[in-house]
């Protein structure tokens, strides 16, 4: 399954989690996904990096002080190819750069932004090479962006990661794509319910119900709202047991 290694200009570049526990994380996703998670290191930036065959697929690591004593929570980063004019577009086009640009580790820059609505997520430049593990069992499979009225930051992504924004229907709903080029890197959901905008990460899983079951033993939480569709698959939003929420994602067996 893909390996990914070469990340244009507004693609998705990596995942992490900054949990209020990270060794009970490491312990959860070590026995939910399958991971080999290391220990953190300085190199790292205290983060543990999860692999799954020796390729990296995300990244465990403490809440920073600002968010001590909150709940758990994933974060998606998507890379850009100059990242001080990322950030000054983001603040330029109603949004909020949270950290500014620095380097976290060596050839690496990051910067955390809120869209317009308040969700959340990061940009990154990067120097040199890094595969990243995706849409295989127990990795990264999609990123959406989870929002009341989320065409109205479409404008806000587009000056940001300079990517297109387009809509589809989803099972009689309106469900937004961000693409780059051809190729649909993102998506974006209305929920229901008022919830805070954020940033929602899938994990790909063979079985879901399986998957649901190995959750609820380990001390996490599903939040009922599983979901299907005809050529993506099934799907439903969990918890860890301390509060960081991602989906599981059965993809549709690729036809014969």
């Amino acid at each position: 399954m893909p390996i990914i290694d070469s990340f244009p200009n507004g693609t998705p570049i990596w995942v992490d989690l900054q949990s209020s526990d990270p060794a009970g994380a490491a312990a959860f996703y070590r026995e939910l996904f399958d991971w080999e998670v290391p220990p953190a290191s300085p190199e790292t930036g205290g983060y543990a990096v999860a692999m799954k065959r020796g390729v990296p697929v995300a990244a465990i690591g403490p809440l920073p002080p600002m968010m001590e004593g909150g709940r758990s929570v994933w974060t998606s980063y998507f890379a850009v190819d100059d990242i001080g004019a990322a950030s000054d577009a983001a603040e330029s086009a109603g949004g909020t750069v949270l950290l500014p640009p620095g380097e976290v580790n060596p050839g690496v820059q990051l910067s955390i932004l809120a869209d317009p609505a308040g969700a959340v997520f990061g940009v990154w430049q990067r120097a040199g090479a890094w595969p990243w593990l995706r849409e295989e069992e127990g990795a990264v499979d999609w990123l959406e962006l989870v929002e009341r009225g989320y065409e109205s930051s479409f404008p806000f992504y587009e000056a940001v990661l300079g990517v297109g924004a387009s809509q589809m229907c989803v099972n009689g709903s309106p469900y937004g794509l961000l693409e780059v080029g051809e190729t649909s890197v993102a998506g974006a959901f209305e929920p229901r319910e008022e919830v805070t905008p954020h940033w929602l990460v899938y994990f790909s899983v063979h079985d879901l119900d399986a998957a649901l079951v190995r959750v609820d033993r380990l001390g996490g939480s599903a939040l009922g709202d599983r979901g299907s569709a005809p050529g993506v698959g099934a799907w439903e939003t969990v918890t860890d047991p301390f509060g960081g929420a991602f989906a599981l994602l059965e993809p549709e067996p690729e036809p014969v």
